[in-house]
C-alpha cells in the first residue's frame, strides 16, 4: 500500500474537455488531483466540431475567456433535403478547441491539479487491506510518474475508454465514422447548420459550424463506414453553399515543419 504522502485523491485519465473540467471541479473541492494524457500536448489533434452551448458553460460553472472563442452563435438551423429549415435558438460558442482545452488545464493547474503528458495508462489494479476491503487503485503505464496510487479514477479518455478495456467491463461501443475539414470563404449568420441529408450521410448528418472571419468547420458523421466518406468528399462539396470554397489547415495543426494535414478523421 502506498504511503499517504504518495497517494492522490483523484486520477483523471485524459486531458480533453471532460478531463479538464473534471480536474477543475475536483481541485475546487480540495482534492489532490492528477491528470495523465497520452499525447505530448493538450488540445491536438482536434476531434470534434468545437461547439459548446451557453447552458453547458453555466452548468460547468466556467468563465470562458474570449481568446478561446472562435464565435458567439445564436443557435442551430436544421436543413432537410427538400430545403425546409427549422431554427432552434440557444446561444452558445464555437471554440478554438485546442486553446479551450489548454485553458481548462491551466485553470486546473492554478487550483493545484498536476498534469503529466506522454503518460499512457496500461494497467489498473485494485488494492485491498488485510480485511479484503478496497483501499485504493494502483495505476501503471508508460511514463516516468507511474505508478500512481489514487483513491478514485475518472476515465475521460474518450469513446475507447482505457478503463473499460483494462478492467474488462464488457462494454461495447458502436463506432461511427466522422470526417471534418476547416474551410474558408463560408458565409454565416450566426447559426450552426446541420443537414439531415441521407444521400450524403446515411443515418447521420452533415454540419457547418462557423468560426471567426469566413472560416467554418464542415464535416459529417455516418454509420456507412464504407461509403460515407466517399459521398462526402466527392458529392457534398460540389453543392451550394460549399462549391469552390477553400480547404485550409486548421490553426491547431499549423506547427513545425512537415506536410500539411487537410482534414480531421476520427471515430466516435
Amino acid at each position: 500500500m502506498a504511503e499517504d504522502a504518495d497517494m492522490v485523491d483523484v486520477l483523471v485519465i485524459g486531458a480533453g474537455p471532460g478531463g479538464g473540467s473534471a480536474a477543475i471541479h475536483c481541485a475546487r473541492a480540495g482534492l489532490r488531483t492528477v491528470v495523465v494524457e497520452a499525447d505530448p500536448s493538450v488540445g491536438v489533434p482536434v476531434h470534434c466540431g468545437e461547439c459548446l452551448s451557453d447552458l453547458a458553460v453555466q452548468n460547468l460553472d466556467l468563465d470562458i475567456p474570449d481568446h478561446v472563442k472562435a464565435l458567439d452563435v445564436k443557435g442551430i438551423r436544421v436543413i432537410f433535403p427538400d430545403g425546409t429549415e427549422k431554427l432552434l435558438t440557444e446561444p452558445g460558442y464555437v471554440l478554438e478547441k485546442h486553446l479551450f482545452e489548454q485553458w481548462l488545464m491551466d485553470e486546473a493547474g492554478k487550483l493545484g491539479s498536476k498534469l503529466y503528458l506522454r503518460h499512457k495508462v496500461r494497467s489498473m489494479e485494485r488494492i485491498y487491506n488485510s480485511e479484503n476491503q478496497f483501499t485504493n487503485w494502483k495505476i501503471d503505464g508508460k511514463g516516468d510518474e507511474f505508478p500512481i496510487f489514487c483513491k478514485a479514477v475518472i476515465d475521460a479518455s474518450g469513446v475507447a475508454g482505457a478503463s473499460s478495456k483494462l478492467l474488462d467491463m464488457g462494454t461495447s461501443v458502436e463506432v461511427i465514422a466522422g470526417f471534418q475539414y476547416e474551410m474558408t470563404e463560408v458565409e454565416n449568420d450566426g447559426y450552426l447548420d446541420f443537414y439531415l441529408w441521407p444521400q450524403y450521410s446515411p443515418h447521420g448528418y452533415v454540419w457547418m459550424i462557423p468560426k471567426k472571419g469566413d472560416r467554418a468547420n464542415v464535416g459529417l458523421v455516418t454509420t456507412d463506414k464504407k461509403g460515407g466518406i466517399k459521398y462526402f468528399s466527392t458529392n457534398f462539396f460540389s453543392r451550394y453553399p460549399f462549391l469552390g470554397k477553400k480547404i485550409v489547415n486548421p490553426l491547431a495543426r499549423r506547427v513545425g515543419p512537415g506536410p500539411a494535414v487537410w482534414g480531421n478523421l476520427w471515430s466516435s
